[in-house]
């Protein structure tokens, strides 16, 4: 297997964590700056015009093309919904504004869920609990998301996910199997052979890969360097749309659907000013994105501009151990992007955890057991979730993180028990599965390292300089350090909750020393396009907008409103998952509409 690291490469995207990754302006649409004025007014024009609707353009006088569905994006939501309708008899164009296909999911690694398929029902596991029961769950995740969620759409997930999940195993040459054997395995499905005894840095380069050649196998038409400008809107319904081919300079051309459009495109977690209108008030503590600079949102904001309302106020999908690189200028409009398989697994780690105040920062494990709770939930789920939450809700949405030179020893043999990507493995170079894995995923040192090159990571000789560099006022961590050295002397943790187990208290006390700060690491936003259970985009009159249909994460309301961290999973299905499900629930309302059948 060889990565495509030049195209990910091009326009300043460092893949996977190495260096600040500053602008992005080369991976992302341009906006137009206002003409004239101060340098400030010109940003903030820009900034504004980012997140601004992409009105639609009129019906042609002649289609260059004509197709029964339009599936914009090959990730995980582009793939299902090609193969679904492709198997169902439809003449499905997909398209791809990149030169590859795969999007975000490519680098994405479980399909994690609530149980119901046949895997899960043959080891009689189900979450919460045994068996499976739609409305319980349904409760459960709505209790979860503050109950701002839509339980209709809600029902509807937890329906068609398992579904999905058979449906893939069954029909789209998928090989999801349980990430361990234990009944709890089968919530957190993997890519056979994604796994081996040195290899749990799982990522999903070949199986995107096989599922888009499925797609073309199954009668799909993939098209890559094709970036869908906008919708094409005749007054009452969506009925094609506009795309440029060839790259920047290539030709316009106008593609007819008679089915529909399915926006399969990602979210807009990429695009700051979107964010900040829509999803304010995570934004402050989210360090960075987890993926690919994709996300940048013009999915989102073409079905805007035929009328489609947002759902997901207030919402993101995040784990942990977000770094802050740098700090944003107040019209940045890309984020920043580091893959969170790397160095980073060294930082999320029980250390000692303050914010800027100096107050201890708690952790939440992901071992079977989530400290210092109970559960059997599948694991990592509550850990990663909530420790986000808690990351990205300190003052100035910071988090610091502080060890010494002992780190590695108890990093490298995972001395805290933590698992999935806060267990930082190297894999041998005898692994059998080694291509699976890009070559600088394969120690996490190398991530580590490029994070101290980077300034992300401040490796000093005494804890007053480290003090300085973090840039806490004067006292804080000295101070909390004489208190931390004191309770690990003492095998008494002074946390006035989520206390350390005695094991955990490990003295500062050999340099060098080093600290990072932690913020959000976000996998998708959780705010976007309004649709029914049927994956029909809603207006803000709340009626479907005929012809077009959107999948997570283009679609929003998956984690409800106001849910920084979209627990649970990161919301249902977590991410790659959620896309699978969506693109598998799209293709179904096209379906339903037209009367088909699954083939």
């Amino acid at each position: 297997m060889e990565l495509d690291r030049r195209s990910f490469l091009r326009g300043a995207a460092l893949l996977g964590g190495a260096g600040a990754v500053a602008g992005l302006a080369g991976c992302a649409p341009k906006v137009e700056a206002a003409e004239g004025g101060s340098e400030e007014d010109k940003a903030r024009a820009a900034f504004e015009a980012a997140a601004e609707p992409i009105l639609p353009a009129d019906v042609p006088a002649t289609w260059d093309e004509e197709r029964e569905i339009v599936v914009v994006g090959t990730g995980a939501a582009g793939v299902n919904a090609g193969i679904r309708l492709a198997q169902a008899g439809y003449d499905v164009l997909m398209l791809e504004r990149r030169s590859h296909t795969g999007g975000n999911s490519q680098h994405s690694s479980v399909f994690s869920n609530l149980g119901g398929h046949k895997q899960a029902e043959a080891k009689q596991w189900a979450y919460p609990e045994y068996p499976y029961d739609v409305d319980k769950i349904v409760e459960f995740v709505m209790d979860c998301q503050q109950m701002t969620g839509d339980p209709e759409l809600m029902r509807a997930m937890i329906v068609e996910g398992p579904k999905c999940i058979d449906w893939m195993n069954e029909k789209a040459g998928a090989k999801w199997v349980p990430m361990n054997p234990s009944p709890a395995g089968t919530g957190m499905l993997e890519w056979e052979g994604m796994s081996t005894a040195t290899n749990s840095i799982n990522v999903n380069l070949i199986p995107l890969r096989l599922l888009a050649e499925k797609a073309q196998a199954d009668g799909a038409e993939i098209r890559t360097d094709a970036d869908v400008q906008t919708l094409v809107w005749d007054g009452k319904k969506v009925c094609g749309v506009k795309v440029r081919e060839g790259g920047e300079h290539g030709q316009e051309r106008f593609i007819k659907a008679n089915n529909g459009v399915i926006l399969c495109a990602g979210g807009m977690e990429m695009n700051r000013a979107m964010m900040t209108k829509y999803s304010s008030s995570c934004l402050d503590g989210i360090a960075c994105l987890a993926t690919p600079p994709n996300g940048t949102g013009e999915c989102i904001r073409m079905g805007q501009g035929v009328g489609g309302d947002i759902a997901g106020l207030g919402s993101t999908g995040a784990f942990d151990g977000g770094v802050w690189w740098r700090d944003y200028d107040k019209y940045d409009i890309w984020m920043d992007c580091h893959i969170n398989k790397d160095g980073n697994q060294a930082l999320r780690q029980p250390w000692l955890r303050i914010n800027r105040d100096g107050n201890r920062v708690p952790y939440i494990g992901t071992s079977a057991r989530s400290y210092p709770y109970t559960n059997d939930s599948t694991p990592s789920s509550e850990g990663l979730c909530d420790t986000a939450a808690i990351e990205m809700s300190q003052p100035g949405g910071k988090t610091y993180c502080v060890f010494d030179s002992k780190f590695d020893e108890l990093v490298s043999k995972n001395y805290f028990g933590q698992v999935i990507c806060r267990k930082a493995k190297t894999v041998a170079a005898d692994d059998k599965y080694i291509d699976r894995v890009p070559e600088f995923l394969r120690d996490w040192h190398t991530g580590f390292q490029m994070m101290i090159d980077g300034g992300a990571i401040k490796k000093c000789d005494t804890v007053e300089e480290l003090e300085r560099e973090l840039g806490l006022r004067e006292g804080i961590l000295v101070n909390e350090v004489k208190k931390w050295n004191a309770a690990c002397e003492a095998g008494e943790d002074y946390a006035p909750m989520y206390k350390y187990p005695k094991e955990w208290l490990i003295a500062l006390n050999q340099p060098p020393y080093y600290g990072a700060i932690l913020g959000g690491h976000v996998f998708g936003s959780k705010a976007g396009l309004r649709v029914n259970p049927d994956m029909q985009v809603i207006n803000t009159e709340g009626q479907a907008v005929e012809g077009l249909y959107a999948a997570w994460h283009t679609a929003g309301g998956s984690a409800g409103d106001g849910n920084p961290a979209g627990k649970p999973l990161t919301g249902v299905y977590a991410d790659v998952g959620l896309a699978f499900v969506g693109g598998y629930m799209a293709a179904g309302g096209v379906m339903k509409k037209d009367g088909r059948s699954d083939a």
